[in-house]
């Protein structure tokens, strides 16, 4: 017999209160170019946008819920409710994509989206960095392991360390 609370909410509740989490900080409208008139696709149809009228979070969500992170993380855990995991991934990615629509579209103020992406949804920055003339020159000369280690027992003339026990290391 399986211990602990009942789970809260069923795939098909759960499922429905975020839908209706989405829609409680969101609106649809319709497209609009610079002059004010709908934007149409090729085939003629209105292009209508989501605007959030309050950011979508992780946290905003589970508020609305009712129910702790903590709570969120396990419905999450696919070990724990397979069944769940699914409409949980669809609600993450649904944030996400709010969140780098932000960073695209915004001209200032994206630290805090930068961090979130990061830190919560595998996002990664790359850096290159560009080494300077002395530095590669320097690195020319460096020396090699076996030389170091050369160095080093001629320092130490007790080491009774041989070279396969070092390479292990």
């Amino acid at each position: 017999m399986a211990a602990g609370r009942p789970k809260k909410y069923t795939k098909k509740g759960l499922r429905e209160a975020i839908e209706r989490y989405f829609r409680s900080i969101s609106r649809t409208i319709p497209a609009r170019d610079d002059t004010g008139g709908i934007i149409r696709n090729d085939d003629g149809e209105e292009i209508k946008v989501v605007q959030f009228v309050v950011p979508p979070s992780v946290t905003g969500m589970c508020l609305y819920l009712g129910i702790d992170r903590s709570t969120w993380q396990n419905y999450a855990d696919a070990a724990l409710h397979p069944e769940l995991t699914g409409i949980c991934q669809g609600a993450r990615t649904r944030i996400e994509a709010y969140l780098e629509q932000e960073l695209l579209t915004r001209e200032k103020g994206v630290q805090g989206i930068i961090f979130n992406l990061q830190n919560n949804y595998g996002w990664k920055q790359k850096q290159e960095v560009e080494l300077g003339k002395d530095t590669r020159e320097s690195m020319k000369h460096a020396a090699t392991y076996h030389e170091k280690l050369a160095l080093l027992r001629a320092d130490d003339g007790e080491s009774e360390c041989d070279e396969d026990e070092v390479d292990g290391l």
